[in-house]
């Protein structure tokens, strides 16, 4: 056999050794099912001390503030079948023009934070806009009208859509491209639980807590949110410092 032709085998057999597919099966069988689930790990340990430290602050971060982003939002529904609807003399579309509300704010809103995402580090934009839907969330308890509830879900909107556009924003500046599928799948499934989440505490909530110092289990409902939702806001600050600011 020629030289050449040994040459070619051995670069074959190196880039062999070097996909994905060699790394892959060099594994462990617990290594091999948590890279299905998450992705190779780098094989650098510096790299992959990195990239743990990103998951467990960065990466919790954003996923709990998506998770209670879609508790907020979402408790409105809860609120409404459990006695919202009656104690404002909501009638026909209300609800409907709420949620039309809301979604108008969120859109309007998607592109202005991006922009402000640029220009101010997210640890700062994401914890104040996170600060902000809180006690606009702890307003809904005091509200007497559907008018109101239409000023402070079209704010809380404009505060929430920074959420989504800045996730997406942290995820593509500190993940590499094929760690980033398993990261947003994960981003999403979060608010998705919130929505569920909702549904149970709105349960809980209004068996244990109606007509507490007056007030009906659907105002509760609001100041629980916002209790939840506060230490989540100071959570950035830690987050991204604690790994390097973005």
């Amino acid at each position: 056999m020629s030289s050449d032709c040994l040459e070619v085998e051995q670069k074959d057999s190196k880039c062999y050794s070097d996909s994905p597919r060699a790394q892959f099966s060099s594994l462990s069988w617990p290594a091999r099912i948590k890279a299905v689930f998450w992705g190779n790990p780098p094989e650098d340990m510096a790299e992959r001390k990195l990239l743990l430290k990103i998951d467990l602050l960065v990466m919790s971060f954003v996923c709990l503030n998506y998770w209670i982003n879609y508790v907020d939002r979402s408790n409105i529904a809860n609120a409404y079948i459990s006695g919202m609807k009656e104690d404002l003399n909501m009638t026909g579309d209300d609800f409907n023009v709420i949620n039309t509300v809301f979604y108008v704010g969120y859109i309007v809103s998607m592109v202005p934070n991006n922009i402000m995402l640029l220009k101010v580090p997210p640890r700062y934009w994401l914890s104040f806009c996170c600060f902000a839907w809180a006690m606009l969330t702890l307003g809904f308890y005091k509200v007497t009208s559907y008018k109101q509830m239409c000023v402070i879900r079209f704010f809380q909107a404009c505060f929430e859509s920074s959420t989504f556009a800045g996730t997406h924003l942290i995820l593509g500046s500190w993940y590499k491209e094929h760690e980033i599928n398993t990261r947003s799948a994960t981003f999403t499934s979060s608010g998705l639980i919130g929505i569920i989440f909702s549904g149970f505490m709105q349960g809980a909530i209004y068996t244990s807590m109606d007509g507490k110092r007056g007030l009906a289990g659907w105002r509760w409902l609001f100041i629980i949110d916002f209790l939840i939702t506060l230490p989540i806001c100071f959570m950035a600050f830690y987050a991204f410092l604690a790994v390097q600011t973005i």
